[in-house]
Parts: structure tokens; C-alpha cells; sequence
């Protein structure tokens, strides 16, 4: 015995943390950065030439490019900046979750300071600043950094400006939710981006159903009680498929217990402006996750967009028949895009070449290297860079930890760089959660290729198509996998 523990419990124990831990490795793609750091101790790396200074390293932004690439930067060979309005760096797949109580915003989050860590045992080479960009000066290579206290500002409005030196600035600001002009929309409707503003729709979905019960005991006519209780919940991508599938578990479990009144009375809709939801999914997981959802009492619309909001109402119109509807709503909830943000659009206005002759303003063109053409010592990636690769978190981690490991290789030396490849992404599927413990997964591996030949799930692109509870399973494993820490698994 070992205090109160037999030996074999222990030795058991730390034989299952181990394999844990290699798990969690393999699927975050980190062996090159343990086989890295490992040798970097115990002196077996090429020996560098000794450098001059190290590298002023500046990188904008907080999300899944920006922290891949601070992850994979070796302490040694920067002085590295943040700058973000948000301090801490949150898991995405995660945020419908979020706005219904599922999972704490705290189990999402990750302190940016805590990834500048090594940077900080690195003789205080790391830095963050709680600030926007405001101006970048490419000829004297600086950043302006206005801070206002994150996004609450500070009571008496003021701030705090700071220059910024660099010499490679990394853009992966991300984007804003794109509301295409709508009148109204921008106003009144809620998003479905940032922490915050799942935050906001938990918070007004638990007013709008305390308002509703309220009006019940005063004797308030029917209509006007399922007014507030008719949420709407606009974009039928993986997002608001998401939020419409936790939305649909809150009013069948939740609610239920504790708001039995009102269950009756609630009615989830989802708009898609195209004819199917989940379009980056085959026609047969898209047609699962409708019936998945309208099982549970969700509305899926196809083929309807808004023209308007105000404060009540929101204006919808059939893409195909003309057809136009008024809908009062009490929850009103926008995922059905993304745009660019000030800074990028801002950013490619000082590049010549950069702004479209044509069309909408997307992004800033990388090259191969993502390496942001017609300006020197100027990077990009996620989804303010414009690289043919779609704007999903899977793309900006890889992009960062290419971009990390280039940098770690090259030194930052022109002509490494240079000969370093270009950036292949690796395309692993996609997932999505459609409510009551079900979900769809569409993976995409060579390892279909010798698992199960004869499965008739699989597909011609070589992928492998699930469905149901088990497809949920796989969607929870793997993204309880990506979370990037321990504190957060578990």
C-alpha cells in the first residue's frame, strides 16, 4: 500500500493519465511541439546563428489562428505582442451550448495572459494589451492600440492609447456577424458571435419566459403571451442549427420542470434563406437535421429571408414565391453570416491591389505563405484572410499552427521562408449537434479507406457519414478533445 492506495490503483492511474494525455496530443496535433520542446532541452536542435535581436512580433487578435501561432512560437526568438478586445480566447464549437446554460461560459474560455506564459519565464518577452487597432503605419511599422476598457469601456469613457512596435505583424482579427444591410436587423435582433452574445440570449430567453409567466398570472390575452415566447433564430448554418437544437433540449427539459405553464405556448423557428439547412452537409444529413429538429418541436422555414426587423416584428419573404410575412417575435436571433471587420477593410485600403474592383470586400489576399500581398512583414489568416479556405475554426488552427512552426523552422529569415511550403489544409469533416442527444457528422479521413469497405456510409469523397446518437458522441468526443487545456476538459 501506498497511503491509502494499493500500488496497482496508482500505477493504473497514471498508466490511463498518460494515455489521456497522448490522445489529447495526437488529436490537437501537438507531437512536433513535444518532440521540439524536448529536444530544445536537452541541446539536440541545429545549433542557430546567434541572433542580433530578437523579433518584434506583433499579432491581432484573440481567437483560433492568433492562439495556434502564439502556441507554436518558440520564447526564445520573439518579443511577442497581443492586441485584443477580448482578453481571453473562447471555444467556439461550443457558444449555442453557452446561451441556453449547457455549458458555462467559463468552461469556454482561456485567459490570453495564460498562453503568454513561456513568454513571461522568457525574461518578460510577452505582452497583451486590451485594445482595438485603430491604425497600422506600414513604413515605420506600427500598430496604434486605443484600449477603452474591453468592450464595457470604461465608466467615464475614457482611454488609453499605446504605439506598438513590430517587425511581423500577424492580422487574425476574425470577422463580425454580416447582417447584409437588412434594415432593422442590426438593431433589434441579437447576434451569435461572441461569448457575450450567447450571454444576451440567455439572459433574454430567461426574461422573456419569467415575462411571459407574469403575464399568465395577470390574465394577459393568449397572443400576447406567445408573442414573448415565439423565438427566432435566423441562419440555417451549423450555428443556428446549434442554437435551435439547444434552444428545443431547454424548452423540453427546463422549461418543462419549471416553467410547465409555458412549454405549450413556446415556439422555436428556424429561417434559411437557401433550401436546405446545414448546406455544407449532403442532401441526406440535411434532410436528418430538419426532421431532427422539427421532432422537437422546432419550425424549420426554407427558402424565406428577412427584409426587416423593428422591435416586434420581423419581415420575411419567400426566395422563391414572393411571398411576404410578418412574424411577431420576442427572441430574435441573427446567424446568418460573416463580414469583414473595420480594421481588415481599414487595412486593405493602405494595399494597393488589395480592395475588389468587384463585389464585396471579404478579406485581405494571402499568398500560399499567407503572407499579405503588396505589403512587406505582414501576415494574415482565419477568416480575415481570403485564402480559398472555408471561415471555420478547423481552418484558423491550422493556418496558426502552419504559421507557428514556420516561423519556429525559418527564424523568420526572408529566404527560409521563402523555401518553406505553402499551406495545405487538411480537411477532417465537419459536425453539428441537432438536439435530444443526436447529432450529424460528416468526417473526411483516409482511414475510411481500411476501417470499413463495405459500410454504405461512405461516401465517393472519401467520407464517412453519421447520424443520430452516435454521430453525437463523436461530435462530444472530438470537440472535448480541441479544448486546448485541461482546466477546460475537465
Amino acid at each position: 500500500m501506498l497511503g491509502r492506495f494499493p500500488i496497482k490503483t496508482l500505477a493504473g492511474a497514471v498508466t490511463a493519465t498518460g494515455l489521456a494525455s497522448a490522445f489529447f496530443t495526437t488529436a490537437n496535433d501537438e507531437w512536433p511541439e513535444v518532440t521540439y520542446g524536448v529536444r530544445k532541452t536537452l541541446g539536440l536542435l541545429p545549433t542557430p546563428p546567434p541572433l542580433k535581436k530578437r523579433t518584434k512580433v506583433c499579432v491581432l487578435g484573440s481567437g483560433w489562428g492568433a492562439v495556434s501561432l502564439i502556441q507554436r512560437l518558440d520564447p526564445d526568438d520573439v518579443e511577442l505582442t497581443v492586441v485584443s478586445p477580448r482578453s481571453f480566447f473562447f471555444y467556439t464549437p461550443l457558444l449555442a451550448g453557452c446561451s441556453t446554460g449547457t455549458v458555462s461560459y467559463t468552461s469556454l474560455t482561456e485567459s490570453i495572459r495564460w498562453h503568454l506564459a513561456p513568454f513571461h519565464s522568457s525574461n518578460e518577452r510577452g505582452n497583451f494589451l486590451q485594445a482595438h487597432a485603430s491604425e497600422v503605419d506600414f513604413e515605420k511599422k506600427t500598430v496604434t492600440c486605443v484600449s477603452s476598457g474591453g468592450y464595457h469601456g470604461i465608466p467615464d469613457g475614457s482611454s488609453a492609447t499605446t504605439i506598438v512596435e513590430y517587425d511581423q505583424l500577424i492580422v487574425a482579427v476574425g470577422a463580425d456577424a454580416n447582417t447584409f444591410g437588412i434594415k432593422g436587423v442590426d438593431k433589434h435582433a441579437l447576434m451569435m458571435k461572441e461569448v457575450e452574445d450567447a450571454l444576451k440570449v440567455q439572459r433574454q430567453v430567461l426574461e422573456r419566459l419569467e415575462y411571459a409567466n407574469a403575464l399568465q398570472n395577470a390574465g394577459a390575452p393568449k397572443a400576447k403571451v406567445e408573442k414573448a415566447l415565439n423565438w427566432i433564430v435566423v441562419g440555417g448554418g451549423p450555428t443556428g442549427v446549434e442554437l435551435t437544437a439547444e434552444l428545443c433540449d431547454f424548452v423540453n427539459s427546463d422549461v418543462a420542470e419549471y416553467f410547465p405553464q409555458c412549454k405549450g405556448l413556446i415556439k422555436v423557428t428556424l429561417v434559411e434563406a437557401t433550401g436546405k439547412i446545414l448546406g455544407m452537409f449532403s442532401p441526406k444529413i440535411s434532410e436528418f437535421a430538419k426532421k431532427a429538429l422539427e421532432e422537437q418541436g422546432a419550425n424549420v422555414m426554407t427558402e424565406k429571408f428577412v427584409t426587416g426587423a423593428d422591435a416586434d416584428t420581423v419581415t420575411l419573404k419567400g426566395a422563391k414565391t414572393g411571398t411576404v410575412s410578418v412574424e411577431d417575435y420576442g427572441l430574435l436571433v441573427w446567424a446568418g453570416g460573416i463580414g469583414a471587420r473595420p480594421i481588415t477593410k481599414q487595412l486593405a485600403q493602405q494595399i494597393p491591389g488589395q480592395m475588389p474592383e468587384k463585389g464585396p470586400f471579404r478579406g485581405l489576399q494571402v499568398d500560399g505563405k499567407y503572407r499579405v500581398k503588396g505589403v512587406d512583414g505582414v501576415w494574415a489568416l482565419g477568416d480575415c484572410a481570403v485564402s480559398g479556405c472555408a471561415p471555420t475554426a478547423q481552418a484558423a488552427f491550422q493556418q496558426g499552427t502552419y504559421m507557428g512552426r514556420m516561423f519556429r523552422e525559418t527564424k523568420f529569415a526572408a529566404a527560409k521562408v521563402e523555401e518553406h511550403e505553402d499551406f495545405k489544409f487538411l480537411n477532417y469533416g465537419s459536425l453539428a449537434y441537432v438536439g435530444s442527444s443526436q447529432g450529424v457528422a460528416d468526417l473526411k479521413m483516409r482511414i475510411w479507406n481500411e476501417v470499413d469497405n463495405r459500410s454504405d456510409q461512405k461516401t465517393e469523397d472519401n467520407s464517412a457519414i453519421f447520424s443520430g446518437i452516435g454521430a453525437f458522441a463523436i461530435w462530444r468526443s472530438l470537440y472535448f478533445s480541441k479544448l486546448l487545456s485541461a482546466r477546460n476538459r475537465f
